[in-house]
């Protein structure tokens, strides 16, 4: 760390900290307009587990890089993983190396008590991530184009501004089941509810006999399933007509893999979803889906 400027410092966030809190809402504002960490602190799921490394200058967070620590089930075995996030510096205080730095700091830190690291990258950033020697591996999504279910649109649009459904999805989280144990995680209930309170208020939908709530997007003529939240046993087939509204629907994109909540498909595609990893990682050329809703 020597080169470091002497006045800067890498300092673990203290979320408890009002002052370190405000800051870290400033930098995200500046640096990924249209993000607020606000809400999610003040409902209580910033944890322990979302911990910010950042350099001040002035008392102001200038640069930062984000950990996550994660239950990652891997091929059917668990595995303790770092995510990283939200990984940036302010525009004024850029080509100086400091998001660098942190990189450095971290990984030092943490790299004898993870089995790996990984991150998900833009365009922009990926010769920045290869210096650290990440590795890209490609994701998958699953199609199905043939025997598309007719609608029976059951399900119920949930409303989190209401504190019965809010409740109802806290209840929900919390007991849900991994979604896959190709590349999954356990208990990211803190990081689903950050992609729920920013992206997808208006998109859970509520099974009440299952006891189910999915996450979707329906458009036009296709139906994105991103997120299904269960405690059970699922028969797809049988959720299927009761969570799709239009009678349009030609294809049915799938964000996760089959091998637990069974479902039928007929292509897999291959995607660069900027996924990179640090370490060793063997899928066993299974093809895989990290679950949308465990990203940072």
């Amino acid at each position: 760390m020597n080169d470091m400027k002497e006045n800067d410092k890498i300092i673990p966030l203290d979320r408890g900290n009002k002052n370190q809190r405000s800051e870290f809402h400033k930098y995200i504002s500046v640096v990924f307009p249209g993000i607020s960490f606000q809400e999610w602190y003040s409902k209580g799921f910033w944890t322990e587990k979302y911990l910010p490394f950042s350099i001040y200058e002035s008392g102001k967070i200038i640069s930062n890089v984000s950990v996550s620590f994660m239950n990652i089930i891997l091929n059917d075995k668990k595995v303790n993983a770092i995510q990283l996030g939200a990984v940036g510096t302010l525009p004024e205080y850029r080509h100086q190396g400091l998001s660098r730095q942190i990189m450095n700091f971290v990984i030092e830190k943490y790299v004898n008590d993870v089995d790996f690291f990984f991150l998900y990258s833009n365009e922009s950033t990926i010769e920045f991530y290869i210096k650290f020697g990440f590795w890209e591996m490609k994701e998958n999504i699953f199609l199905a184009e043939s025997n598309i279910i007719k609608p029976k649109y059951t399900a119920r649009k949930l409303d989190i501004r209401l504190e019965s459904d809010y409740l109802l999805l806290q209840n929900i989280l919390n007991d849900r089941l991994t979604l896959t144990r190709i590349f999954g995680a356990e208990k990211y209930g803190f990081i689903t509810m950050w992609h729920i309170l920013n992206l997808y208020q208006d998109k859970l939908y509520y099974l009440e006999k299952e006891k189910i709530i999915v996450i979707k997007e329906e458009n036009n003529n296709s139906l994105c399933i991103l997120d299904i939240i269960f405690s059970g046993s699922i028969d797809m087939q049988s959720l299927l007509p009761k969570i799709i509204e239009s009678d349009s629907i030609q294809y049915i994109k799938y964000s996760f893999p089959p091998d637990i909540v069974k479902f039928s498909y007929d292509t897999i595609l291959q995607e660069d979803t900027g996924l990179f990893i640090l370490g060793d990682m063997d899928m066993g050329n299974k093809p895989f889906r990290f679950p949308e809703m465990a990203i940072t």
